[in-house]
């Protein structure tokens, strides 16, 4: 009689924690990460600069604020991947030197939080640039003092810029 009312007690818990670990599994808890991409080049006249774009006016977050690219990561994708396919889908721009830099978090509803991963890149100094029009309607490769007056979508994202600019010779 024992046995039957510690089964009747513990019952429940395994039905629901099998459910959490078949959920697993079974990769039906799927949870959306972003990559964010810090693409910087050294200009022989200017120094370091920063490639920030302009979001959409239709864009549903932060419409016609400034960042730096990226976006969400596709399944069976690792993080630099989703950041190297970001960086090529938004700008056309391939680079190297791929680090990661710092976490980050979007609250993209009320309540709904959209963990991220920061890196940073090097772009060639005769990098060319072409924005997807449906994500961006400008861009620019920017130095520390043309930062100053730029609106990002973050406010913690012009220190981290600066930050990069500051010391992109010593990460690698």
């Amino acid at each position: 009689m024992l046995k039957i009312r510690i089964i009747a007690l513990i019952l429940p818990f395994v039905f629901y924690f099998s459910d959490l670990w078949g959920a697993r599994e079974e990769k039906i808890n799927k949870i959306e990460v972003f990559v964010s991409t810090y693409c910087y080049r050294i200009n022989r006249v200017r120094g370091p600069e920063i490639l920030i774009l302009k979001r959409s006016p239709r864009r549903q977050l932060q419409p016609n604020l400034w960042e730096c690219g990226g976006g969400s990561i596709h399944e069976n994708e690792n993080f630099e991947d989703a950041a190297k396919r970001q960086l090529f889908e938004e700008t056309g721009v391939t680079a190297t030197r791929w680090k990661v830099l710092d976490c980050f978090e979007v609250e993209v509803r009320p309540g709904i939080i959209v963990p991220g991963i920061i890196f940073s890149c090097k772009a060639n100094s005769d990098a060319q640039v072409k924005i997807d029009p449906r994500e961006h309607t400008e861009y620019r490769w920017a130095t520390m003092s043309e930062l100053e007056d730029t609106v990002f979508v973050d406010h913690k994202m012009h220190q981290a810029i600066i930050k990069l600019l500051m010391i992109q010779d010593k990460l690698f």
